[in-house]
């Protein structure tokens, strides 16, 4: 698809990308904007290497007016895969740098304002984590949580793979990245409306 010169933007997004598998990074082969003005809002699990990350959002940067991004939890994984071994923030921080290289905005970013069809909005793009507190039927604690999804023989990677260094635990990650979000979403002008953009649901619904 070509952009369409003259026509108002949109503002579009997707998630869960997932290029480690060959269909997925085709169809990101093919994507591009039908508007000249046209942002992508890119809601995390690009990939789980840094030179996948770095093919994924450089290709949509070329072509998107502007590209949001928010990592999910494959992103932060130290996968045995990737040649990039950095830990939790320091993994996180390698992905911010990379991402300012290649103009995408990222949660460490002042947020963009979108002026197009529905603004102007403040684009505030997210990353949050998660603090074990949607647990499963009949569970209270995390550790019932976990001793329930060994038993199921399901149990999320990110217990092997994402690691929340140099804090203790994911969840006490979580509460500074909560802590940190509540501040800058409380400075911006209250009559300004905004588009979160996060991997992690903000409801349990």
């Amino acid at each position: 698809m070509t952009g369409k010169a003259g026509e108002a933007g949109r503002l579009l997004a997707i998630s869960d990308l997932h290029i480690g598998y060959s269909e997925n990074r085709a169809l990101v082969e093919r994507m591009a904007p039908e508007r000249d003005d046209d942002w992508l809002l890119v809601a995390g699990d690009v990939a789980e290497t840094v030179a996948d990350i770095r093919w994924a959002l450089k290709t949509l940067a070329g072509r998107f007016r502007k590209v949001v991004w928010v990592p999910g939890n494959h992103e932060l994984w130290t996968h045995p895969r990737d040649t990039v071994t950095l830990r939790g923030v320091a993994r996180y921080e390698h992905l911010v740098e990379l991402c300012r290289e290649l103009g995408v905005t990222t949660p460490e970013d002042p947020y963009p304002v979108w002026d197009g069809p529905g603004g102007p909005v403040a684009v505030a793009p997210l990353f949050l984590l998660y603090d074990y507190s949607f647990l499963p039927a009949g569970c209270a604690t995390k550790d019932e949580g976990l001793a329930y999804a060994h038993g199921t023989g399901v149990v999320c990677s990110d217990e092997f793979l994402l690691h929340p260094d140099p804090y203790p635990s994911r969840e006490a990650w979580c509460a500074a990245r909560v802590a940190e979000t509540e501040r800058r979403l409380a400075a911006l002008p209250g009559d300004l409306s905004t588009v979160l953009v996060n991997h992690y649901p903000l409801h349990r619904h």
